[in-house]
């Protein structure tokens, strides 16, 4: 407690003794009493006083400290002990709105980063200070409203991850109700757009039909019925045929296709035939003619709206109206929203257009300098003679002189001499003046950027009536300089710049019979068009005005003399001469991007479908070497062989990671694949086979591994199964190096029966046991694998298996 408090308290105890009744005193004792009172009264006040600015101070130390609380508590002490200083008063409010403003603010920011138990902590802080704040209490509320939609949306996950239509369409309904109450709730949104593209992914059985498609066919039929060529595919490819009433069913096609994909034959099969196909799921295909009305009826549409940023939305449009021969067209020019219906080969279509014609608009920053200089050179020498004398006689007395008070003067005594002053002129003035504007100019292509720098000149102009009504105007005139440019960009980062420069001044005033004020302005001014490189700098320059006027005041014939004539004269030589000078440099701030080919230029289906695919046949990939090729399917009764289906794998898809999904790499006679777990947690020890499988026989074969030596270590390499086969004797050695992340391995088979000796087959090469020691994504790489002996064709490099690493 500071020593004012205590002198506080001691006053405030002393109190109730002064206000006591006193017995009755002499005067001189009362007096006495009285001026003690007062005196203790005066120690009070001035105690009280200084104790409140104690704790003032003290209070806004502790806030500038960042103690929050004990110097609002200090401002609280300051305001009790001197309630009616409004200073402390207005400190107190000040100070505490500023907190909670600063606490209110903090808490909106937590909240909206997810932090809800930091936001929570900050409400209740402004709620301890002012606990009816209404901006606390709404926060409050939010986040009990948060907290309740995060538990929402944990049960749309659980929803989500069972992945039925049922469950994902449980899910948006769970999820409909949360964005009803906070449109802008991040995780919602989120998990709603993964499952409306769950959604969509069921509702496109394309994706899965796209396998079957890519199972190779060959087809021979001649005049056969179209029924029975498809009922052949079906029973190649496991495909289910839906016919439109319409199709005739004496239709027949003829077709000869070996070795193509099932997608191109069918395709070219419908096309040729008239007919179109629709996918009903991934197994299901409905085939209906080709016609008007058929397409009307059966081809699926949709809507899809373009967010335009810098294009012309009228523009666009009829772009896409002219291309895509769209009608169901609807823009919105104060939204920038361009809305189409039709075919989702269409809006494909439509989509490259918008993305061609969408591009923002160039700029150019232009570095402009203007330079005026002027010159002035001012030399005036001699000597100014009078160039008159005025004689006039003397007036005697105060009577008027007459012409026979002539006759009677004297010219020497009675006649006055008047003349001008002798100015000896001896003056030379030297100017160089330097007028420099130098402006920076962000301007869009084809747009005007203007700059001006001068005076506004107000001109007056008076008007009178027949009937005496005078009235004035002002007029106003730009003097200075202005300079407009107006920029053409081109794609090869050159500019085209018009340019007008016009630089004017005020000569002299004129002022007409009537008092009317006007100006003589001088101008000068050029207008040219230029084209410059980016940064490339070029000057205007030869604005010139020189002048060269010279005066002189001489006494005639003395002043001709060579020298000695400036005694007898004064010559004055006043030259000037002004430039200006423009220096203009482009600076591309965004240039035109010339598009790359496969942009500009694509493929849009034919006159009567547009964005359909290109009518081609394509060859499925070889069956690997040794394969035995299927045989052909059976034909229906009296039709020649009709179809054969080759498998549509090799021995890559053979081997498999252990997730299942493909990661091996060969050449058909040796295949390698890793096999490891896909995810792990930190400082779990597991364990990566490399596996091979080879038709041909391999003696021996050196390896190189590669790892993340940041989030894997390498606790040791063993020596797979491969080369043991048939008990034979084998080398194997290792290196490890941890700080490159790199496994060395050599393997080689030591057999007796001859150099020529190996083993084929398949098995493990070698296993590694690592430990992951950082969380994250990371990839275990083959980079180096030589057979011995080599086969017929490298094997692909690198081959990877990606593994996460949890925390």
């Amino acid at each position: 407690m500071t020593d004012a408090s205590v002198q506080f308290q001691r006053l405030c105890g002393l109190l109730p003794r002064l206000k006591k009744p006193v017995p009755a005193l002499p005067c001189g004792q009362r007096c006495a009493r009285f001026v003690q009172e007062v005196a203790a009264l005066t120690l009070f006040v001035l105690l009280t006083a200084c104790a409140g600015m104690q704790a003032f101070q003290e209070g806004n130390q502790l806030l500038l400290e960042g103690k929050t609380d004990q110097g609002l508590a200090k401002l609280e002490e300051a305001v009790k002990l001197a309630p009616k200083n409004a200073e402390y008063r207005i400190a107190l409010a000040t100070r505490r709105t500023s907190v909670i403003n600063r606490l209110i603010a903090a808490g909106e920011a937590a909240r909206r980063e997810g932090r809800l138990t930091d936001a929570e902590k900050l409400y209740r802080q402004v709620q301890d200070m002012e606990p009816e704040h209404a901006m606390a209490r709404q926060g409050l509320q939010a986040l009990a409203l948060e907290r309740r939609h995060r538990l929402s949306v944990a049960e749309a996950q659980e929803f989500f991850k069972k992945g039925k239509a049922a469950d994902l369409h449980a899910a948006l309904e769970k999820l409909r109700s949360i964005l009803s109450e906070n449109p802008g709730q991040k995780d919602a949104l989120s998990l709603r757009a993964q499952v409306q593209d769950a959604l969509a992914k069921q509702l496109r059985p394309e994706a899965k039909l796209a396998a079957t498609f890519r199972k190779p066919i060959s087809l021979e039929f001649r005049d056969a019925p179209l029924k029975s060529i498809l009922e052949v595919v079906a029973k190649v490819s496991g495909l289910n045929f839906f016919y439109d009433k319409e199709i005739r069913p004496d239709l027949k096609a003829t077709i000869f296709a070996k070795n193509t994909t099932i997608e191109d034959a069918m395709r070219v099969l419908l096309v040729t035939n008239q007919l179109e196909q629709k996918v009903l799921n991934d197994n299901s295909l409905l085939i209906y003619p080709g016609t008007p009305q058929k397409l009307k009826e059966y081809q699926t549409l949709a809507v899809r709206s373009f967010y335009l940023a810098n294009a012309d939305v009228k523009a666009v449009s009829n772009t896409i109206k002219t291309i895509l021969k769209t009608k169901d067209v609807v823009i919105d020019e104060r939204l920038g929203v361009i809305i189409m219906r039709d075919t989702p080969e269409a809006i494909r279509m439509a989509e490259r257009i918008v993305a061609l014609q969408d591009l923002s608009d160039p700029e150019v920053m232009l570095e402009v300098e203007i330079l005026e200089i002027k010159r002035s050179r001012l030399m005036e020498l001699g000597v100014q003679w009078p160039g008159q004398a005025t004689l006039s006689p003397l007036q005697m007395g105060t009577a008027k002189l007459t012409l026979d008070d002539l006759r009677y003067l004297t010219w020497r005594e009675s006649t006055t001499v008047g003349t001008g002053n002798i100015l000896i002129n001896a003056r030379k003035e030297d100017q160089n003046a330097n007028i420099l504007a130098n402006p920076r100019i962000r301007v869009r292509n084809k747009e005007k950027a203007k700059v001006q720098i001068g005076d506004r000149v107000p001109v007056i102009t008076t008007t009178s009536t027949s009937t005496g009504f005078v009235s004035e105007s002002v007029s106003y005139v730009d003097v200075g300089l202005k300079l407009e440019v107006e920029p053409s960009i081109y794609l090869d980062e050159e500019v085209a710049i018009k340019v007008s420069l016009e630089v004017s001044n005020l000569v002299r005033e004129i002022v007409s019979k009537s008092g009317t004020l006007s100006y003589q302005i001088g101008t000068r001014g050029a207008s040219t068009v230029l084209r410059l490189r980016d940064g490339e700098t070029q000057i205007l320059a030869g604005l010139i005005n020189d002048e060269d006027r010279t005066t002189a005041n001489k006494v005639p014939g003395l002043g001709e003399l060579p020298i000695a004539g400036r005694l007898f004269g004064s010559q004055k030589d006043d030259t000037q001469r002004s430039e200006i000078l423009l220096s203009i440099t482009p600076r591309m701030v965004r240039s035109i991007q010339r598009p790359d080919m496969l942009s500009a230029e694509f493929e849009s289906g034919t006159e009567s479908s547009v964005g359909a695919p290109t009518l081609r046949l394509s060859t499925p990939e070889e069956p690997p070497a040794g394969a035995a090729e299927p045989a052909p399917a059976p034909a229906p009764t009296g039709l020649p062989p009709a179809a054969s289906a080759s498998p549509p794998a090799g021995p890559d898809a053979a081997q498999t990671a252990g997730n299942g999904a493909p990661a091996g790499a060969g050449t058909g006679a040796v295949v390698l694949a890793w096999q490891a777990p896909t995810q792990v947690k930190v400082g779990e020890q597991f364990s990566a086979v490399l596996r091979v499988n080879s038709q041909q026989a391999l003696r021996g074969m050196p390896l190189l591994v590669a790892f993340d030596p940041q989030a894997l270590q390498v606790a040791s390499v063993q020596e797979g199964d491969f080369f043991m086969q048939g008990n034979a004797q084998t080398s194997f050695s290792q290196r490890v190096d941890p700080a490159q992340g790199k496994v060395f391995v050599a393997l080689v088979r030591q057999n007796t029966a001859g150099d020529q000796a190996g083993i084929n087959g398949s098995g493990a090469l070698l296993t590694l046991n690592l430990k992951a020691v950082k969380p994250g994504n990371v990839k275990l790489q083959l980079l180096s694998a030589t057979p011995e002996p080599a086969g017929a064709a490298p094997l692909r490099m690198p081959l990877e298996h990606a593994l996460r690493v949890l925390p």
